[in-house]
Parts: C-alpha cells; structure tokens; sequence
C-alpha cells in the first residue's frame, strides 16, 4: 500500500511539473539547465523506437508505433530535465536524415541503428531507456512490460519500472520485468544499464484507445521517469557516482 500511495503522490508531483514545463519552458532550454545541474551525474538517453521509414507497428485502426514513442519520449525528456537529469534523445522527429550511402531500406534502418549507438555511447554514464508499442495477432494480450539488456543495472531499472507500470497504470497487469530477446540490435550492442519499455499493445482496443490519449501518454512518461528516478542511486553506482543531491 505504501508504495502505491508513494508511487500515486510522485506521479501526480510529475504531472504537475509537467505542466508547469510546457507553459514556462521549452525542451532546449530545460536541456541545457539539465546538463549544467547534472554534471558529473548520469546522461538519460531516450529513445524513441522506430522512425523515418520504420514506422513499427501499427494499430487496427491506424496508429502508428513511432508517433507515439517520440510523444511519449519527448515527455519523458521534459520532465527528467525539470528533475536536474541530464538527458538526450536518440531522435527528435519523425524524420530521419539517412546518409546518401544507404540506397535501399534494409540499409537505411541500419545507419539509423548506427547513429544511435553512437548517440548512446557518447554520453557520460549513460542509461538508456527505449520506448515501443507492443503488437500481436491476437486482440487480447495487453500490459506493460519492461525488458533489460544483459548489462549491470539493468535488471534493477527494469524491475523498478515494472513495479510502477503495474502499481500505478493497471494491477490487473500480471506481466513482470525480463531480460531483452538477443535479436534486439540495439539493446544487445550497448554496454550500459539499458531498459525497452513495451508501454502497451496497440492491437488490444482498450489500450490503443488510451494511447490516443494525452493523459495516459503523460501517465506513462511520468511512471517511467519515477521509475528512473527511484533508481538513481543504484545505476550511479554502476559507474561508481555518487547520486546529484
């Protein structure tokens, strides 16, 4: 119970300052005051899955994947840096600039794969955190999950963050934190802390409608910046940091 009650008041404390965020203060900005606050702390990296021509999957009724990541991951961004967490993304738009090289769209997915290991592994003490939609033939399925990479402070993040999910998004949700599948590129070819957050399935029609929504797109991207949040310590001890006060 207590955790719950924490979880509710965090979130709603979340919320808050996310509105406070959008009407007072860009992303730019907040970034900046982020990075020169977080110094010596750890780098955020968001990553919004899929984009440009990878769209993922997509909803019965035509949502696509990659929109709702970037929205999701760009609230995520707003308020880890209202909180002094020094963030990036991997992408900031639908678009995506692939280089003239890359003539076919096997080749273009791969330099984007490409350019975002690069963004993750140039940033000091980094933990990425990856955002998607899960899908499935069948209707049916539905629950967050969050799935970590075979790297130290993975499992803890992850385990953290699913207790939220379902603590503070649906406790009928009996799905639990478990390690990435070794065909995820991505998550397999990164050697910090990494967490893929399967926020919902957009062929389950309950959950495709709350994800048209912005209040649940809020709700994720509060529960999942607490959940990084709550884990501060532990991964700043994976690079032997002390946690920013």
């Amino acid at each position: 119970m207590k955790k719950r009650l924490f979880a509710a008041a965090l979130a709603l404390a979340l919320a808050a300052a996310c509105a406070v965020i959008y009407l007072r203060a860009g992303r730019a900005e907040l970034r900046s005051a982020s990075y020169r606050a977080g110094e010596e702390g750890l780098t955020l990296v968001i990553d919004a899955g899929h984009g440009g021509e990878d769209g993922g999957a997509v909803s019965p009724s035509g949502l696509t994947e990659s929109s709702v990541n970037l929205d999701v991951a760009a609230r995520i961004d707003c308020l880890a840096a209202f909180f002094g967490v020094r963030t990036t993304m991997t992408r900031e738009s639908e678009d995506i600039a692939y280089p003239d090289t890359a003539d076919t769209t096997r080749k273009r997915k791969a330099e984007d794969q490409k350019a975002r290991l690069r963004k993750i592994r140039s940033a000091p003490n980094a933990v990425l955190i990856s955002i998607h939609q899960n899908s499935y033939p069948d209707p049916d399925p539905s629950g967050a999950q969050a799935l970590y990479a075979p790297t130290e402070g993975s499992l803890g993040l992850a385990e953290r963050l699913q207790e939220l999910l379902v603590a503070s998004l649906d406790t009928s949700n009996r799905r639990a934190a478990s390690e990435i599948q070794d065909t995820i590129l991505l998550m397999n070819s990164v050697s910090c802390p990494a967490v893929l957050v399967e926020c919902a399935f957009l062929s389950n029609p309950r959950e495709e409608a709350l994800l048209r929504t912005d209040s649940y797109r809020l709700s994720l991207a509060t529960v999942i910046t607490a959940g990084f949040l709550r884990s501060r310590g532990e991964l700043s001890a994976v690079y032997g940091t002390e946690m920013p006060s």
